[in-house]
């Protein structure tokens, strides 16, 4: 009988039936290799033994070509640069191309035809560090340091991340052979599907392609973003890549999901046609409506369901507005009427939730809870008298034409 941890998932290699001194007495490095925590889980078939990696052996009754006596002892042995693993007393090991799991077996079998009846367990105690090329849309395109134990995602955040012209639908790992493989983060994102969000392996290369085309998704979406990009307001929206096939529903799942105050009843896809012609085009998040499928330039727009626009100052109504996701300054000023005849139509402030004032022109867009000032035009003393005046003037021909008939 052979025992292996070579579950399907495995928890560091180790148990506390499997090394009972404790996980705490493993003196493993804290450098750039990796040093396993309890938090680590990888899957044995996944993972590809190289060089560098340290391998524990746990000796039930003592190792058998030591003195040690103990009722369980281990062993770490290094896999060399030449991707052997030397165990005393047993056949070399080539591990390349070897994944943990194989390792397992192997070293089991070994064990148990020198050793009768001997019981051994197996698994990796650090993960060694390599380098591999980043290419394409990233932050920081260029070399990184990695470990067996890095997953795509981590390895690109040490790139810089995607950038925004970056497709998170088609990064393409290219191994030492040459094959390519592509990979779609978003199914990893949406549905934590690990296998599109593989282990890097040594000597292979990624390169992150230029996405094709877009949606914006807008609105009570999570995480709330209300901040300033040059003095301008920006209303809660991201730009995603398109992907075809998915529906208005999954892309705002995709961005993060939406926060308390949507309206999930009311969301709409903001459309415009070949010929020009803009479509409002309704759906649910919530329920059983089937979703819309989506087309590249595609707008997404989750509205709230209690936040509101002020507009103060020289309009013709003064009122709290209901806040609509993406619309300018121009829009609010529209609904409360419009200018009033002394309205001075520069110059004109908001102030944000947070109680931030800021300049804002008609074209900008505003996030929600924001208040619009339309100030008044500057009048000089004579404009008022002059106004006065043609006032008093009015009343007097007025009273004139009735009283000389």
């Amino acid at each position: 009988m052979i025992l292996l941890t070579c579950s399907a998932i495995l928890f560091l290699g180790l148990t506390s039936e499997m090394y009972p001194g404790g996980l705490s007495g493993l003196q493993l490095s804290t450098g750039t290799d990796a040093a396993l925590t309890p938090a680590d889980y990888f899957s044995a078939d996944e993972y590809i033994v190289t060089p560098g990696d340290q391998i524990w052996i746990s000796f039930p009754g003592g190792i058998p070509f030591s003195s040690s006596n103990d009722a369980v002892s281990s062993v770490f042995i290094p896999v060399g640069l030449d991707g052997v693993l030397n165990i005393p007393t047993l056949p070399p090991v080539d591990t390349n191309g070897m994944t943990l799991h194989t390792l397992q077996n192997t070293i089991a079998g070994l064990v148990s035809r020198s050793y009768r009846g001997m019981i051994v367990s197996v698994g990796l105690a650090r993960s060694a560090s390599f380098q591999i090329p980043v290419t394409g849309q990233v932050g920081r395109p260029g070399i990184v340091t990695v470990n067996g134990l890095s997953r795509l995602t981590e390895t690109l955040e040490l790139a810089g991340g995607l950038s925004s012209s970056g497709s998170s639908s088609n990064i393409i790992i290219i191994s030492l052979e040459g094959d390519s493989t592509t990979f779609n983060l978003n199914d990893f994102f949406a549905n934590g599907d690990l296998g599109a969000n593989p282990l890097v392996q040594r000597e292979s290369r990624i390169h992150v392609p230029t996405l094709l085309s877009t949606i914006t998704v807008e609105g009570a979406i999570f995480p709330p973003l209300n901040r300033l990009e040059n003095g301008t307001a920006l209303a809660n929206h991201k730009l995603i890549e398109f992907i075809p096939g998915e529906n208005a529903r999954d892309a705002v799942i995709r961005v993060g999901g939406t926060l308390g105050s949507a309206d999930l009843s009311n969301c709409f896809v903001h459309r415009t046609n070949t010929d020009l012609l803009t479509e409002f085009i309704p759906f649910a998040m919530q329920g059983q409506a089937i979703s819309v499928a989506l087309m590249p330039g595609d707008r997404i727009v989750v509205p709230s369901l209690s936040e509101f626009i002020n507009v103060t100052g020289e309009v013709v109504s003064k009122a709290p507005i209901p806040y609509s996701p993406g619309m300018t300054v121009n829009y609010y000023i529209g609904l409360a009427g419009g200018f009033n005849a002394v309205a001075r139509r520069g110059s004109m402030k908001a102030t944000l939730f947070d109680g931030e004032r800021i300049d804002v022109e008609l074209t900008d867009i505003v996030p929600p809870g924001a208040t619009i000032d339309v100030p008044r035009v500057p009048v000089k003393f004579w404009e008022e008298y002059l106004v006065i005046l043609t006032g008093v003037a009015t009343v007097v021909i007025a009273y004139q034409s009735i009283f000389s008939n």
